[in-house]
């Protein structure tokens, strides 16, 4: 094989390889967390992958997420939805990063620093997909 041969065997092979890396977990789809007026908790049903609000030093911050999550049954062929906890995470200044759930679906953190903090979950097969999250603050 020619070299011009190669380079054209391993382009082509390339390009077919490309969608095997595809993820569904490349959509981001944000929204704002905005505790209502007199209220300690944010509720959000929807589609969205992070959530991204503003905290103070020392609160006690809770979530809870869960998710409709689609389970293939090979026995019948079917797929079939429930509803399932998510794992939920967050991000927030200087590097920070949590990620411990006390229980599926809850995640409770003290705010280290005053600032913007964004809350995702896994697994990511679960991105797009209907959720309620729940997000308080003390």
């Amino acid at each position: 094989m020619t070299a011009i041969g190669a380079l054209s065997l391993v382009a082509a092979l390339a390009g077919f390889a490309a969608p095997a890396f595809a993820s569904a977990c490349d959509k981001v789809v944000v929204a704002r967390i905005k505790m209502p007026a007199g209220q300690k908790c944010w509720t959000y049903r929807g589609a969205a992958t992070a959530f991204v609000g503003d905290f103070s030093h020392g609160q006690t911050i809770s979530a809870q997420m869960t998710g409709e999550q689609a389970e293939y049954d090979p026995r019948s062929g079917e797929v079939a939805t429930a509803w399932r906890p998510r794992d939920p995470n967050v991000e927030g200044p200087g590097g920070f990063f949590f990620g411990d759930a006390e229980a599926p679906g809850a995640l409770t953190f003290v705010v280290p620093a005053n600032g913007t903090y964004r809350f995702s979950f896994s697994p990511c097969a679960m991105w797009g997909a209907p959720g309620a999250v729940r997000i308080c603050a003390k």
